[in-house]
């Protein structure tokens, strides 16, 4: 929240029960899941980290993700919850796209630019974070792709 307050960025952060999964934030949460940004992290076999931000209901083009990242789709997996709160400092169910590390590349899907205000993890999955986009995108030092797939 320092990230957003340092950049004089009005958000709201919403408590509530702990969630770990898009499930859960759509059975307990009062969301709507049509305005809820997931990002799920990535570990890429060089040594990356990727945030990759997208709607609550799309799922990853895990081709298109690998070649963003200029690899082969074998060579990008997704982290497990130990190795996010480990290396990434996210709770499972909290993993926000921003990060403070600068070898974290943060990669949101092109869709997202059309949502408004937006209600993504906080990196706690007791407080949900609502935001912005435009000002999300501005402060997190994001990438606009197509992340989403067509199915």
């Amino acid at each position: 929240m320092s990230l957003l307050q340092s950049n004089n960025v009005l958000y709201e952060l919403h408590e509530h029960v702990p969630v770990r999964t898009v499930a859960e934030v759509e059975e307990k949460l009062p969301f709507l899941l049509d305005k809820m940004l997931k990002t799920v992290a990535f570990r890429v076999k060089d040594g990356r980290f990727i945030l990759a931000g997208l709607r609550g209901h799309d799922r990853i083009d895990y081709r298109q993700l690998a070649a963003y990242c200029g690899v082969n789709r074998r060579a990008v997996a997704s982290m497990s919850p130990e190795a996010v709160e480990a290396e990434l400092g996210f709770e499972v169910g909290g993993v926000g796209p921003f990060s403070l590390q600068p070898e974290v590349l943060v990669l949101l899907d092109e869709q997202l630019a059309e949502m408004g205000t937006v209600y993504c993890g906080s990196g706690r999955n007791t407080a949900t974070l609502a935001i912005n986009f435009a000002d999300l995108l501005r402060v997190c030092g994001g990438e606009m792709v197509s992340l989403a797939r067509d199915d």
